[in-house]
């Protein structure tokens, strides 16, 4: 249902309660809540004196492998490795039915958009076993989907480039549409060939790279200086993303250091994914703490989003598609101490992850996309230490998510009277 108002809103930066109004699914005005009444016949969404924001934008998800962790369970035994999960889902793509993919991947999307996510960057597995299927039902999906949340797709070879064919599938993969080429290098014998390839199909077809790298604990095994090498010689500045890259949380202070500033220096921006990188790696006695620091990033110049990567399967069984949640894992693991650190994450899952999937700014500001999300919260301020349940996703003026609730009910009092009107 299109919303023309959103009223009794709380929004940063403006102090009292606001009327957002909007236009052509972009926020038109912002004023003093009952400056202006609601004109003749508009259907206004109450937000109740809740928290209205930038609606969440997930840089970094994978659909295909949603809600299997059952399945894989009753397949064998798993462990808290990578090694463990990728071999435990490549099985399991052997006997899948497509239908059961599927329906995992709708329940993920069902799930983010009810947090308040209105785009994702989604990584389609991409290997000799499914060939290009599940690259045309990510495309049917996302076209199923569109008015509701944006999903932009990514060729991923999960199991590298060496099986027989994989470049080819790959090649066809963009062809078909896809607008983003993956990689992930480190589970190739030859890393260098890996990335090679990579960023050639990247600069044949137009479109950016965005890489798995660096999940493991050993800074030795790091690639980010072949990474970055390439991402100056094909001239991909601000078009290279790297998801995981928890080696810098065990590199020494000086090496982390130098790292950050190769990311900055080079226009590479760096994903956390706080469910999954905690969950499989920081191994060894004593474990580190396998989380990028995205607050040393950010200070240094990197553009830094945090995202869900994995919900309820053998990379993340604790992955449950809320962004916020994320960011207030990311807090608590790094410990930002001061309202900037607390901004920065929220940042963190709105305009940087926006801004590497190239999307326009949205969100309660005069001008932007209508995209927004009304929290059970009343201080915009404590959105990330609080971490609220999400009463309404709104895209581009669209009510497309809510949740029961005291603001709900305001919202389902607005919905019931536009249906009468």
């Amino acid at each position: 249902m299109l919303i023309d108002r959103v009223a009794d809103a709380r929004v940063a930066g403006h102090a009292g309660l606001c009327a957002l109004r909007i236009e052509a699914g972009r926020c038109a005005s912002l004023e003093v809540a009952d400056a202006v009444g609601a004109p003749a016949g508009a259907t206004t969404l109450d937000a109740g004196g809740r928290v209205v924001v930038p609606a969440f934008v997930d840089a970094h998800v994978h659909l295909d492998k949603a809600f299997l962790l059952h399945e894989a369970e009753a397949a064998g035994p798993l462990s808290p490795t990578l090694e463990s999960a990728i071999a435990s889902v490549a099985a399991l793509r052997k006997t899948l039915s497509p239908g059961v993919v599927r329906a995992g991947a709708e329940r993920a999307v069902e799930r983010l958009v009810m947090h308040g996510i209105t785009a994702a960057r989604v990584h389609v597995e991409i290997e000799p076993t499914v060939g290009l299927e599940l690259a045309r039902m990510h495309q049917a999906l996302a076209a199923a989907v569109a008015d509701r949340i944006a999903l932009q797709l990514v060729a991923f070879p999960q199991l590298g480039i060496e099986p027989a064919g994989m470049v080819d599938l790959l090649t066809n993969a963009l062809g078909l549409g896809l607008e983003v080429v993956g990689g992930c290098p480190y589970v190739d014998a030859d890393p260098r060939r890996h990335l090679d390839v990579v960023f050639a199909l990247a600069e044949r077809f137009g479109v950016p790279v965005d890489l798995h790298l660096d999940f493991n604990d050993d800074p030795g095994r790091s690639l980010l200086k072949l990474v970055a090498e390439r991402t100056r010689a094909h001239a991909m500045a601000g078009r290279v993303t790297l998801g995981h890259v928890t080696t810098l949380a065990a590199m020494s202070p000086d090496e982390q250091a130098a790292s950050l500033d190769l990311l900055a220096e080079s226009g590479i921006s760096l994903i956390v994914l706080p469910a999954t990188d905690l969950y499989l790696a920081g191994h060894g006695e004593p474990g580190t703490r396998s989380l990028a620091p995205w607050e040393r990033a950010r200070a240094r110049g990197v553009r830094v989003a945090i995202a869900n990567n994995n919900l309820c399967n053998p990379f993340a069984p604790f992955g449950n598609g809320n962004l916020l949640q994320a960011a207030w894992l990311a807090g608590v693991v790094r410990r930002p101490s001061t309202p900037e650190g607390r901004r920065d994450l929220f940042d963190a899952v709105t305009s940087a992850p926006a801004a590497i999937l190239g999307l326009l700014p949205h969100g309660p500001a005069v001008g932007a996309d209508a995209h927004l999300a009304i929290l059970d919260a009343l201080d915009p301020d404590e959105v990330v230490i609080e971490a609220p349940a999400v009463l309404a996703t709104v895209r581009s003026g669209r009510l497309v998510g809510r949740l029961t609730g005291p603001v709900v009910r305001s919202v389902s009092d607005a919905v019931s009277h536009a249906q009468r009107s």
